[in-house]
């Protein structure tokens, strides 16, 4: 089991993990969103969420609004941009809050290199291309998969749903086609997305521009997407299933209508930048 407790005053997450005996032991640690003179750092160390109500229930969890506020505060007095740091270990989340926050990253005109720590799944893998340069540790992880959602109403809301999830496909296509290497085609991308492949950062480095690091990738996050997906890990089902997060509240009435009519919006926007 795999879990993290705050340290105060220091903004630090400290990693523990049980072993087979029950003994504790720490395995490796976080320093939430920080920013000095010349650099800032970004954390997604929990799933990507749509919407700031979502991502304020769960701190290490993030939304595009979160980001767009975050790089806002990084102009330096003489308006130039400060360097960023992207550390990633997420089990993914909404596809659409992901795509926007891919966007938010590729707009920011300061130097940025993306660290993925232990995992990038489903739509947290796209989230280091935006930046100018990935890193990883061989063993951490990325998953490829098809992007999916839950939608209601008549032909026509079906249709335009299964549109706008083709659509998201076809982006989530274009970034790792941009990032290929080796004659990696957008054939042999869309097949690994298919099937919903889960490969080591070694093993995506032969298909995709990632630098690898001779260290040891951080314990994976938890993650209630793991559950979802068809070819997860035993290992990584066992964490998510010993360390539930709580249910975030339910919305008022109608809210949650508005909100996927938000999502469905932001998808298109995004999508425009895409193109």
């Amino acid at each position: 089991m795999c879990h993290y407790k705050e340290v105060r005053k220091t903004k630090k997450y400290q990693f523990t993990q049980k072993d087979k005996t029950g003994a504790v032991k720490d395995c490796g640690y976080m320093i939430y969103d920080s920013a000095d003179d010349e650099s800032a750092e970004l954390r997604f160390y929990g799933d990507i969420c749509s919407a700031t109500w979502i991502s304020k229930w769960f701190e290490e969890d993030k939304c595009p609004q979160d980001v767009a506020d975050f790089l806002a505060e990084l102009t330096t007095e003489g308006g130039g941009h400060k360097k960023l740091d992207v550390y990633v270990n997420s089990g993914g989340g909404d596809v659409f809050g992901g795509l926007a926050i891919y966007s938010i990253l590729a707009r920011y005109p300061g130097e940025k290199i993306a660290h993925i720590d232990g995992i990038a799944a489903s739509i947290a893998g796209i989230i280091p291309f935006a930046c100018d340069k990935v890193v990883a540790p061989k063993y951490a992880q990325l998953m490829l998969h098809k992007p999916w959602t839950s939608t209601w109403g008549n032909a026509n809301d079906l249709k335009k749903a299964i549109e706008a999830l083709n659509a998201c496909e076809q982006s989530i296509i274009n970034v790792y086609k941009e990032h290929a290497i080796n004659g990696t085609t957008e054939e042999k991308i869309k097949s690994m997305i298919d099937r919903e492949t889960w490969l080591t950062a070694e093993q995506a480095a032969e298909y995709f521009a990632i630098e690898l690091l001779d260290t040891e990738p951080v314990a994976a996050c938890v993650s209630d997407s793991y559950k979802r997906y068809m070819n997860t890990p035993a290992t990584l089902l066992n964490i998510s299933e010993s360390a539930q997060k709580p249910e975030p509240p339910i919305p008022q009435e109608g809210e949650d209508i508005n909100n996927r009519k938000r999502k469905l919006q932001m998808s298109l926007d995004v999508l425009k930048l895409l193109k």
